[in-house]
């Protein structure tokens, strides 16, 4: 396997569950290729601990803990302006944040909630969060990346049948949002340099997002370190000109050049068939 030197570059990673699950171990994989690494979390303490986890590792100046919710414009800019101020940049973007299914049932595995089960207030905290959240860090970030000329934008969504099963509402569809958001994206910044793309584990990741008393071995879920080769790829010069895709981890071969894995892990992102189906009606 290739690994794309990741010096100079800086990362915003949106680190969520306790220090523990997707947005740590791609902070830390990140840091480990030469990134210097932003952790924004609505939790500080958890921010530190990973910063400093990292430093650890990397050393000294290596991160930076930035307090704050994505769901909230105010944070957002401040979280560009702090990694301004201390690394330069952004030149990535991870967005990683979401509120889970746990929030709604922590019995939403062995009794998944129906849609009208599910408080408005609720249901109007995803679309702030999983959905306003990504676009509130986007919208901060991407001025400055297309004044670069470069720049990464990497959703983490979730898998397509995620989004459309019954009683995994409203995660999976706010998740759906944010798949067609990318698509979307990729559009409005063509030419521009900067690329967005979608990574997902491809399936249920061992992190807090699960119950532990779920009723399946933890052994089977997909390990967070899926993630970590695809989004240093994504995050490199490697991956220039790739956008509107997504990548699924679990497939992503370790074993092959990075460009043969991305092209066996990678396919369109959203629903890009079905559009083609669609009659043509808007330029």
């Amino acid at each position: 396997m290739n690994e794309p030197a990741l010096d100079g570059k800086i990362v915003i990673v949106i680190v969520t569950g306790g220090g523990v699950g997707l947005g740590r171990v791609m902070a830390l994989g990140l840091a480990a290729r030469g990134a210097r690494v932003a952790i924004m979390d609505i939790n500080r303490e958890t921010a530190n601990a990973v910063a400093a986890e990292i430093e650890a590792a990397s050393g000294a100046g290596a991160a930076i803990a930035i307090g704050g919710s994505i769901a909230i414009e105010a944070d957002c800019a401040s979280a560009v302006a702090e990694t301004r101020d201390a690394f330069g940049g952004p030149h990535v973007l991870i967005n990683n944040a979401a509120l889970g299914m746990r929030l709604v049932s922590e019995d939403f595995v062995t009794d998944p909630p129906k849609f009208w089960d599910c408080p408005p207030e609720i249901f109007q905290a995803f679309l702030d969060t999983n959905i306003g959240g990504p676009f509130l860090m986007a919208r901060a970030v991407v001025p400055h990346m297309i004044a670069r000329g470069w720049g990464r934008i990497v959703n983490v969504t979730t898998s397509l049948d995620s989004m459309m099963r019954g009683g995994n509402m409203p995660y999976g569809q706010a998740k759906a949002a944010v798949e067609g958001a990318s698509a979307s994206w990729a559009g409005d910044l063509a030419g521009t340099g900067v690329t967005v793309n979608v990574l997902i584990p491809g399936g249920a990741a061992d992190t807090a997002m699960i119950p532990d008393h779920a009723p399946f071995e933890r052994s089977a879920l997909n390990p967070p370190s899926v993630m970590v080769a695809p989004v240093c790829w994504l995050a490199s010069d490697a991956s220039d000109g790739v956008t509107g895709r997504r990548f699924i981890g679990a497939d992503w071969n370790p074993d092959l050049p990075d460009a043969e894995a991305a092209r066996a892990a990678g396919a369109p992102a959203a629903w890009a068939a079905l559009k083609r189906k669609a009659p043509r009606i808007l330029p």
